[in-house]
């Protein structure tokens, strides 16, 4: 099995481009996966399109490309029927990158949209630019917009693509052909990084003392969760359970490890009762 996954800002053509790929790839068994914020319809306008398997993932208030990293074992645990799985994700921030090794990582890179330097992992992790938006300016604007990108990622292969026109979707089809297959264990190109204070556990009010003791209180409640992203509390992540308990929007007893901590005491409480 082979991993592809897209990354870019939005508005950059990453749909676009793996409509293209898809299309030059339709001889291999594909999976294709879409991380977004909000909503999304493109898995099911490629499953109409192609006759692919496909799926939607919505992160909501989780970082998109954090949330990925969370469900990309799941997608391939249900999928190693498949020659190819593609992961397209939302890539908001440029601080996180989804990339694994033993993949084929794909920044498609809007060339409207600012200095490649400013793209942090998302761009110095690629193993291929797929560069968009090139027809909107002159030859020499590409050529230096080429070695900028070279700057900050000097072994990447780069690629001029078009999502309207198909242009590049052969070479990219091709790269993903010769990309490795996906190994036992996966990991990360780069690590995300770690910031937790009491706005990432959901406090709404700019205020030092408040965003102090909401920290702690989630501080607190995650000391106790065995922090796995299970989701078995019908949450995305634990930060996101966390949330939702100190907005009192629900009990902490619905996490199932909690719940048998909760009951394991109660029941030693009974014992003793009954001992004495």
């Amino acid at each position: 099995m082979k991993i592809i996954i897209f990354g870019g800002t939005p508005g950059s053509g990453k749909t676009s481009i793996i409509k293209n790929v898809v299309g030059e790839l339709k001889d291999l068994k594909i999976h294709y996966a879409k991380f977004d914020v909000l909503t999304s319809d493109d898995d099911e306008r490629i499953k109409e399109k192609f006759d692919i398997s496909t799926e939607v993932k919505i992160s909501g208030e989780i970082c998109p490309d954090h949330y990925a990293a969370l469900e990309i074992p799941k997608i391939i645990s249900k999928h190693k029927d498949k020659d190819i799985v593609i992961i397209e994700t939302a890539g908001l921030c440029l601080r996180c990158s989804p990339y694994i090794q033993n993949s084929l990582a794909v920044n498609v890179l809007n060339i409207l949209a600012g200095k490649p330097e400013g793209y942090g992992p998302l761009l110095r992790d690629a193993d291929l630019v797929a560069v968009t938006k090139g027809d909107l300016i002159s030859q020499a604007e590409r050529e230096i917009f080429r070695s900028e990108v070279l700057k900050v990622n000097k072994n990447t292969s780069i690629i001029e693509a078009n999502g309207l026109t198909g242009e590049g979707a052969i070479d990219i089809a091709d790269e993903i052909k010769k990309s490795p297959e996906l190994g036992e264990k996966m990991i990360l190109r780069h690590s995300m990084p770690t910031a937790v204070c009491g706005y990432c556990y959901g406090n709404k009010i700019i205020d030092s003392e408040e965003t102090l003791k909401r920290y702690t209180l989630g501080k607190e409640l995650k000391a106790k969760i065995p922090n796995l992203n299970c989701g078995k509390c019908g949450f995305k992540s634990c930060n996101e359970f966390i949330r939702e308990v100190l907005d009192g929007k629900v009990n902490e007893t619905i996490c199932p490890y909690l719940k048998r901590e909760v009951d394991a005491g109660l029941s030693g409480v009974k014992n003793d009762r009954e001992t004495n």
